[in-house]
């Protein structure tokens, strides 16, 4: 029987990863700050189409809250920033999960089928594979 199991996937931070995750954060805040102006000029478009005061009071808080959400996006972006800034070389970042799938047959240990597999790489190249690690909620 094959069950599909989450697998912990880890970078290690080489000079190479560093200036690719240092683009990728300048690349969705430059993506961010263009959405934030489009919103803008979308909004006073529409306020000058429909004069109705409900309306622009909605349309004003709806904006609002897109607004806030693409500034909380970029405060976190600028977080992980600093903290990239602050890491060593060979310190490992976690990248997410993914699924796998994993053969299971009658007589496993259920504890040691369900322990954590991780995935390590290193500038685009598989570097380890983990197992035995705690389970990644």
């Amino acid at each position: 029987m094959e069950i599909i199991k989450k697998v912990v996937v880890k970078q290690i931070l080489t000079e190479a990863s560093k200036t690719k995750l240092q683009e990728q954060f300048l690349s969705r805040q430059y993506k961010l700050n263009n959405e934030l102006k489009q919103l803008e000029f979308v909004l006073h478009k529409k306020l000058k189409e429909n004069t109705d005061p409900n309306y622009q009071k909605s349309l004003k808080e709806s904006f609002n809250k897109e607004v806030a959400k693409r500034k909380e996006r970029l405060r976190q972006i600028e977080l992980k920033q600093g903290q990239l800034e602050e890491l060593d070389f060979g310190a490992e970042i976690r990248e997410g999960t993914i699924q796998m799938i994993e053969q299971v047959e009658e007589g496993d240990n259920w504890d040691e089928v369900m322990k954590g597999t991780e995935i390590v790489i290193k500038d685009g190249i598989v570097h380890e594979l983990r197992h035995g690690g705690m389970e990644d909620e």
